[in-house]
């Protein structure tokens, strides 16, 4: 549950996703799907009710939780002047890899991104696509075995939508469990096992 004022953005929302799979969480705008996924992430506190990833309350144990999970936002704060490599480096370091392993897991994101290519150029001068591939690297980098994705295909072109398809296939053959929210039922429906309907904050169907 979690309230703003009067509005219950989520009202009693429960759901379980099985490890390795690939959930859609479908909902028009305003239907409370970001606020489900602020919650899960650590980025938010539930008004009541629980909620866990692989066993860890998000609210009793957020540390433990952000490092099982990768969060990407439908849109994330960049520094403009920083290289593709920089980025990355930046919170390769913030994950405490250092030496040669920090390199070595750069360059792994760089190359799973289709990254590797164009590791100096700015952020500023990437494509859509480009840059959501680049958020994905940043949630990537520990390794997580949980991704949660708010509305990852927005805005991308149809070639990019593609190559976003091929690259969650690639993580959910790894294992690792997904969570993607979009508001369009087609974006989703060739790359996921499940499927979670949201509307006025309440699971409606799944």
């Amino acid at each position: 549950h979690r309230s703003f004022g009067p509005r219950k953005a989520v009202d009693g929302v429960a759901f379980v996703i099985e490890p390795g799979k690939v959930a859609g969480f479908i909902g028009a705008n305003g239907a409370g799907k970001t606020t489900t996924l602020r919650i899960l992430a650590t980025l938010d506190y539930p008004d009541a009710g629980r909620a866990s990833i692989m066993g860890h309350n998000v609210v009793l144990y957020p540390a433990a939780v952000r490092r099982l999970l990768g969060w990407v936002p439908d849109s994330f704060g960049t520094c403009e002047n920083m290289t593709v490599l920089e980025y990355l480096d930046f919170y390769a370091r913030a994950q405490h890899f250092r030496g040669q392993e920090r390199v070595d897991r750069i360059q792994d994101v760089m190359e799973f991104t289709g990254l590797a290519a164009i590791p100096e150029r700015l952020v500023s001068q990437l494509s859509r696509g480009q840059g959501q591939r680049l958020c994905l690297g940043r949630a990537l980098i520990h390794d997580p075995q949980v991704l949660i994705m708010d509305e990852p295909a927005a805005g991308l072109d149809p070639r990019a939508r593609v190559e976003l398809k091929r690259l969650i296939r690639l993580l959910a053959e790894e294992g690792k469990t997904i969570l993607i929210s979009s508001h369009i039922l087609s974006e989703l429906g060739e790359m996921c096992d499940t499927m979670l309907f949201i509307d006025r904050g309440r699971i409606v169907h799944h």
